[in-house]
């Protein structure tokens, strides 16, 4: 029987309603006569169009169509082995000869052979033919009913039925292993990742074979520990792994399921991500005291820019007494963290505004100078003038982690206010927001690394020599980050941005990627003044006595007299707020607070009373400190007129830099011990004196320090050791002659006011705050 569409001269065919013949073919053109009776006139018609017709067929003798044959689906025998499938090609040969007399492909015209005939042998005598011709020719050991079966199998399923099903079988993950063993071995090992201590294989396999008696009984095998042990190794678990420490074995069972996506976004500021992570680098802390410092950063998804960055140091963790602890509670302080809900909320206002060039920035930091559209910004925006080579970006999704920092009231308010919507990534699921990650890694490679006072992320990171005869301030560490952002990381190519229609071009910097996308998305400025400062910081709710305002054991008032339209008044503010006032107030600058005054939107300043006691700016942090140093020696913690003055002296204890600076160790052949530039003393010639041949200080003639620098030799001498008493000091100049060191000290201190938080300083620079500049006067009531 011929295929439909296959026509050769002398088939009968129908077309368009009539019976025709071919007869002839000329190229793709086919000549049909009229059959006999037909009124229809010869036609030559395209082969094209002849099949194409709804009717068309070809007609066997008596004028019915031939039924076509379909194609085989030889797909089907991909991902067999080849042996099974030329198996299965063979006896599609002898099924089909079997089933219609004729072996596929066989000549036109050709007549069975003997015993296939179908008119005139039965299916069971061409089964019996078709196995005895196997079993001769081939040595197939098959009887008749196999190729009975065979036939069936390939009329129901075609090609695939004559496969040999039995080498299609896969094997299993857990192989012979019974299947609910297996679900019981990975909900206990799902169990014991989760738990607090390690564990390892054999306590799971023990576990397991408990487990497997009680809740499946006896009858069920659980197999030896070799095949337990490979079960593991094809169920994807490192039997090492399960000795990891808790951590680690939650992280992997918090793991997303495959497949991975890629977190991809359209355009600037469609998606950012927010996350802090540790620096590793040491500075000095505004106790003076070497400490950790902690990053706060916001990515944006789409140019891979550092849109804003915030530094604040670690809080040391130490034990308190009951006493101390009664002190701190009104405080909030969390022990051991630096970055507070008020940094997330100002990190947000940085990402809106240009971040200005700051007092030795590199020219190449500019705006002006990179590959940012410089000329298009100035014209919106004329802070661009002076602006760093960093995008101003406007968030619309911001991803953040479960922290306390991004989940408190005050982040989610200042993001409603700014109009930001935020989705939390899922509990300890870094993937979510796995940009940021790995952004961090980046900053600490390119960047940390490179700073003195490094520590490394763990002792295998830590570099072999530390070098603390130097340690750099917030504020200088915040300059060196912000230039190195705009000179270091948005000029530097990133690899994930690449073009995907030319992916053989180089890849993009952030600042390219930014000037691509902001001339569709377009850029507008976002003015933020003094009363949008004032919305992204804490609240608190207050009252107004005679002496003034009192929050966190500290007594703030307005010397021009604007608190006496709300001293003593409700606010008449019910619920929660309790006939209470609205105070805002920044922990990193506690020495003014600002009150709102609903009724006439008027925000008025309170500053604290006792602030010429301090005489320089101070945080949350440090009176805390000072606070429990005044408990400790037996007074009240709300007694805030002694608790400044002991905020001063330790203000000035500061200045002396840390108790014990450690050892300065460098390598031979790279650079001398710091302070012994003028010669090298062996030992028992006398003890050190870095002030043997320096001249008096004139104190009068000493001006202001700006920064506090620890590189003086007064405050790494070292002290004389027992064996050297006798020996006679030198000239008595420095920290050693009577009453020195408390000269100094004070010089040194003596504008100490000018070090200030790098990160409120560069707000106030940003948003032009103004500053309550008029001195406290005493209560004379």
């Amino acid at each position: 029987m011929a295929p439909r569409g296959i026509v050769a001269s002398g088939d009968q065919v129908r077309w368009m309603g009539s019976h025709y013949g071919v007869s002839a073919l000329s190229g793709t053109t086919v000549h049909l006569e009229p059959a006999p009776g037909g009124a229809a006139p010869a036609v030559s018609v395209p082969i094209q169009f002849l099949a194409a017709a709804e009717d068309f067929a070809v007609l066997d003798r008596s004028g019915r169509p031939v039924s076509a044959q379909p194609l085989p689906n030889w797909s089907m025998l991909e991902g067999v082995s080849a042996e099974c499938a030329h198996e299965a090609r063979m006896w599609r040969r002898h099924v089909i000869e079997v089933d219609t007399g004729l072996l596929p492909e066989v000549p036109e015209g050709s007549r069975p052979r003997e015993g296939y005939d179908p008119e005139l042998f039965t299916l069971v005598e061409r089964y019996e033919r078709k196995a005895a011709e196997l079993r001769a020719v081939l040595g197939w050991k098959v009887s008749w009913k196999t190729v009975q079966r065979k036939r069936l199998a390939f009329l129901r399923e075609d090609i695939w039925g004559l496969i040999d099903k039995r080498r299609t079988r896969r094997t299993t993950v857990n192989g012979r292993t019974d299947a609910r063993v297996v679900d019981l071995l990975l909900a206990l090992q799902e169990r014991q990742a989760k738990e607090e201590a390690a564990t390892d294989a054999r306590t799971l396999f023990k576990n397991l074979r408990r487990a497997a008696r009680a809740r499946l009984g006896p009858g069920v095998k659980v197999p030896a520990e070799p095949t337990l042990y490979a079960l593991l190794k094809r169920l994807g678990i490192d039997a090492l792994q399960l000795r990891d420490p808790t951590r680690r074995r939650k992280d992997r069972l918090n793991r997303p399921a495959p497949p991975f996506a890629v977190t991809t976004a359209t355009a600037p500021g469609e998606l950012v991500q927010i996350d802090s992570t540790a620096l590793d680098v040491k500075v000095l802390g505004d106790d003076g005291r070497p400490t950790q410092v902690e990053l706060t950063a916001a990515i944006d998804v789409f140019t891979r820019s550092i849109i804003a960055a915030v530094l604040r140091p670690k809080t040391a963790g130490r034990r308190k007494s009951r006493q101390q602890t009664r002190a701190l509670l009104s405080t909030g302080t969390s022990k051991g963290r630096a970055t507070k809900a008020v940094d997330a909320s100002l990190l947000l206002a940085l990402c809106m505004v240009p971040a200005p060039m700051r007092p030795g920035f590199d020219a190449a930091a500019s705006a002006a100078r990179s590959d940012l559209p410089y000329e298009e910004l100035l014209e919106v925006d004329a802070r661009m003038e002076h602006a760093a080579a960093r995008p101003v970006i406007m968030p619309e999704t911001i991803v953040i982690d479960h922290g306390t920092v991004f989940t408190g009231q005050t982040f989610f308010d200042a993001c409603s206010y700014l109009g930001i919507s935020v989705r939390p990534a899922r509990k300890r699921t870094p993937t979510d927001k796995a940009i940021v990650e790995r952004t961090f890694e980046s900053i600490k490679s390119l960047f940390s690394q490179h700073v003195n006072s490094y520590t490394g992320r763990d002792f295998s990171r830590r570099g072999k020599e530390i070098d603390p005869d130097r340690l750099w301030t917030l504020q200088e560490l915040d300059d060196l980050l912000q230039e190195w952002i705009a000179v270091g990381w948005q000029a530097r190519p990133h690899e994930e941005l690449r073009s995907p229609y030319e992916p053989n071009l180089p890849p993009l910097t952030p600042n390219q990627m930014y000037a691509a996308g902001v001339q569709a998305a377009g850029y507008l400025p976002i003015p933020l003044g003094f009363a949008d400062y004032l919305q992204l910081l804490p609240t608190a709710w207050v009252g107004v006595r005679d002496d003034g305002i009192r929050f966190k054991n500290r007594t703030y008032d307005n010397f021009k007299g604007e608190l006496e339209k709300v001293r003593n008044t409700p606010s008449g503010l019910k619920g929660k707020k309790r006939d209470g006032w609205e105070l805002r107030y920044n922990p990193y600058t506690p020495e003014q607070v600002w009150l709102r005054d609903h009724r006439s939107g008027e925000w008025i300043t309170a500053v604290f009373k006792h602030q010429h006691l301090i005489g320089a700016p101070w945080t949350q942090h440090l009176w805390d400190s000072a606070t429990a140093e005044y408990v400790a020696r037996g007074g009240r913690h709300t007694q805030d007129e002694a608790i400044a003055q002991v905020l001063a002296d330790l203000l000035e204890r500061a200045g002396q830099g840390p108790d014990d600076p450690g050892v300065v160790s460098v390598p031979d052949g790279y650079a001398p011990v710091p302070g012994l530039d003028g010669g090298w003393a062996p030992s028992g010639d006398g003890a050190f004196d870095p002030f043997a041949d320096a001249e008096a200080l004139d104190l009068d003639a000493l001006g202001p320090l700006t920064v506090l620098e620890l590189d003086e030799p007064s405050l790494y001498a070292p002290a004389p050791s027992p064996s050297e008493e006798e020996i006679a000091p030198g000239p008595a100049h420095g920290p050693h002659a009577p009453g020195g060191a408390d000269t100094e000290v004070s010089s040194l201190l003596a504008d100490l006011g000018d070090l200030d938080d790098s990160h409120d300083s560069a707000a106030r620079h940003l948003l032009e705050l103004p500053a309550e500049t008029d001195p406290p006067q005493e209560d004379t009531r």
